[in-house]
C-alpha cells in the first residue's frame, strides 16, 4: 500500500496564499477563481466559489437567498460590517468548504465515527410493535423513538477494523405519544419478534439503556461504504480535489451501486456520507461542501439543533420521489460540520459526535451521547 505520509503530503500541495478580500470578491462574483491559493492565518481558506454552473450534464445551482435574483447574489458574501445576515443555503456549505480546506491532513491507528441514532417504532393498539415509524399508529397506538450510540473503528493498516453499538432506551416520540402510551399502562419494554439474524432470538425494546455489543469485523473490514461496498482507505485517499472531478467519481458509484436513482439525489447522498464516513482529506470535503453548494433545490433553516444539542444552521436536501431527506447542519461562525442527517425509508436519523484519526485502543460505545 502506498504509504499514507506522502500521499498526505502530495494531497497538502504549495498553494500561494489568497486574502480575505480575494475570498469576498470571489464569492460576490459566484465563479471559479482562476487559481488555487491558501488563506493566510486563521480563517476562511482557498476560493469561495469552485463550482461551475452549467458546465455539468445536471444544472447546479446554489440556493437563492430570500431576495436574490439568480445564483450570482445567492454566492454573495455577507457584509463584513453590520448587522448579521442571514446566509444562503449556498453560502452556508461555502464556509463549510473553506473550513475544511484550512484543516491539516491528519492520521492515527483507527479511523473513528461516533453517531447518536434515531429510530421510530410503531406500537399498534393491542402492544404489537413494528419499525420503522412509517406505519400510523392508529387508535390507541402510539410511537417510540430509540436512540442508539454506534461506533467503527477501522485501521489505518488494512483488515482490521470494529464495530459496537449501544441502545439508549426508547420513548414515546411526541406530548400525544406520550399520553397514549400512558394510557396503554406505560410499559417499559416492547417485544418486536424474532430478529433476521442466526439466532432468531426475540428482539426486545427497552425503556432503558441496553448492554453494548462490540465486536471485530474480519471480512472487507477495512471497507468505506460511502464509494460503494468495496471502498478501501486507498479510494478515500485518491478521491479528487476539483468539484467537477469529484462529481464524475460519484456518479461512477452511483452508476454501480444507484443507477435508477436521480444525479442530484445520488449525489447529495453519496457527498453526505464521504463528509460523515469517511477520512477524505481536507481539500476533498471542501470539494464535496463545493458540490453540494451547486445541486439544486437546497433549504437552510437557522438555529436547528442536533442529537447531540449542538445548534448550528441547517442545509437540507428533500427528494419526495425516495421519501427521503438529507440535512447537514453547519456551525455558521466556523463553518464545522456538527451533523448530518436522513430521514426516508426507516425513518431514522443520524448526527456526527466524533469523526477523525485516532490512536486510541477500540472500545465499546458509551451509554450516553458524549
Amino acid at each position: 500500500m502506498t504509504d499514507l505520509k506522502s500521499l498526505l503530503e502530495r494531497a497538502a500541495g504549495t498553494d500561494p496564499v489568497v486574502t480575505y478580500v480575494d475570498v469576498a470578491a470571489d464569492l460576490s462574483r459566484g465563479r471559479r477563481a482562476a487559481r488555487r491559493r491558501r488563506f493566510a492565518g486563521a480563517g476562511l481558506t482557498t476560493v469561495a466559489a469552485a463550482v461551475v454552473i452549467g458546465a455539468l450534464a445536471v444544472p447546479l445551482a446554489s440556493a437563492p437567498g430570500p431576495h436574490s435574483g439568480g445564483s450570482d447574489s445567492a454566492l454573495a458574501a455577507p457584509p463584513a460590517t453590520g448587522p448579521a445576515t442571514a446566509m444562503s443555503a449556498g453560502q452556508v456549505l461555502l464556509v463549510a468548504a473553506a473550513h475544511e480546506e484550512q484543516a491539516e491532513p491528519t492520521t492515527g491507528k483507527y479511523f473513528r465515527v461516533r453517531k447518536v441514532q434515531s429510530r421510530e417504532w410503531t406500537v399498534m393498539a393491542g402492544g404489537k410493535i413494528v419499525c420503522c415509524g412509517s406505519i400510523p399508529a392508529g387508535p390507541g397506538g402510539y410511537k417510540l423513538r430509540e436512540l442508539t450510540v454506534t461506533e467503527t473503528w477501522t485501521g489505518l493498516k488494512g483488515g482490521t477494523a470494529w464495530l459496537g453499538a449501544r441502545s439508549l432506551g426508547a420513548h414515546p416520540a411526541t406530548t400525544a405519544d406520550e399520553a397514549a402510551w400512558r394510557k396503554a399502562g406505560a410499559p417499559a419494554t416492547w417485544n418486536a419478534g424474532p430478529t433476521d439474524t442466526a439466532g432468531k432470538h426475540d428482539q426486545v425494546i427497552s425503556s432503558k439503556p441496553g448492554k453494548a455489543t462490540f465486536f471485530e469485523l474480519k471480512d472487507d473490514a477495512d471497507r468505506y461504504t460511502a464509494l460503494g461496498m468495496n471502498g478501501t482507505l486507498q479510494d478515500v485517499l485518491a478521491l479528487p480535489t476539483d468539484p467537477e472531478q469529484l462529481r464524475a467519481r460519484l456518479l461512477e458509484v452511483k452508476a454501480a451501486t444507484a443507477p435508477d436513482a436521480t444525479d442530484v439525489s445520488a449525489l447529495a447522498q453519496l457527498s453526505a456520507g464521504l463528509l460523515s464516513d469517511t477520512p477524505a482529506l481536507p481539500k476533498v470535503r471542501g470539494a464535496a461542501f463545493r458540490l453540494l453548494a451547486g445541486l439544486q433545490g437546497a433549504t437552510v433553516q437557522q438555529n436547528v439543533t442536533d442529537l447531540g444539542g449542538r445548534t448550528g444552521t441547517a442545509v437540507g436536501f428533500s427528494f419526495p420521489a425516495y421519501q427521503l431527506k438529507l440535512r447537514l447542519i453547519v456551525d455558521p461562525k466556523t463553518g464545522k460540520l456538527l451533523s448530518s442527517s436522513h430521514t426516508g425509508g426507516k425513518n431514522g436519523d443520524s448526527s456526527i459526535l466524533l469523526s477523525g484519526w485516532t490512536n486510541d485502543t477500540p472500545e465499546a460505545p458509551p451509554a450516553a451521547i458524549k
